[in-house]
């Protein structure tokens, strides 16, 4: 398992997400893109697009505690060894409706955010993709208007050359894990407790 391609299995997962409940809408002919929302990019509307903008690391909940990991080996041995903490990740996507008028583009937009509103974490069963941990969830959240807001999304499209359009910035915690081994552990095996005359 790559643990690492964790990023790329949270925007598979997401775009999983949205197709599916678009089609249970009766929305079935909708393209969805992930690369970047330029006219020359949605090549076929209506479209989603749901593209990675940037990763920041959170300093908030960064794990300063090693991990210890148990591994069997392909001869059944058990080995364990202490690994770098794990880095806690939020992924920033910006979610656009591109469509033939600018009502079918808010038709659109407005079902996309019930979507991820109505699915607040990824977790096993949404997630495509081996980078999930067994029982972990992925929180997705919206971002605040002070942080994305009228100046940032008119920023965001002209720095693209594109007409402004109507988006939500959304972001995903994440977190990749260490895998190079700190230190082996050795356990204990066998005791013995012996008495001298």
């Amino acid at each position: 398992m790559a643990q690492f391609e964790i990023i790329k299995d949270v925007s598979v997962s997401l775009t999983k997400v949205l197709t599916e409940a678009f089609k249970e809408a009766g929305y079935k002919d909708i393209e969805f893109y992930n690369n970047l929302p330029t006219e020359e990019n949605i090549k076929k509307l209506p479209a989603i697009c749901l593209f990675l903008t940037s990763v920041s690391v959170d300093k908030l909940h960064k794990e300063r505690d090693s991990v210890l990991v148990s591994e069997t080996t392909e001869e059944g041995d058990i080995v364990e060894y202490v690994r770098q903490p794990t880095m806690v990740c939020w992924l920033y996507y910006v979610l656009s409706a591109w469509g033939k008028t600018p009502q079918e583009e808010h038709v659109l937009l407005g079902l996309a955010m019930r979507v991820l509103h109505d699915t607040p974490l990824l977790n096993e069963a949404h997630f495509t993709g081996e980078s999930l941990r067994r029982g972990e969830k992925l929180p997705i959240r919206v971002v605040d208007e002070s942080e994305f807001g009228y100046d940032e999304t008119m920023a965001f499209w002209r720095s693209l050359g594109e007409p402004i359009r109507p988006a939500v910035l959304y972001r995903v915690g994440a977190r990749i894990q260490g895998i190079q081994a700190q230190s082996h552990v050795k356990r204990v095996t066998q005791r013995g407790i012996a008495f001298k005359r």
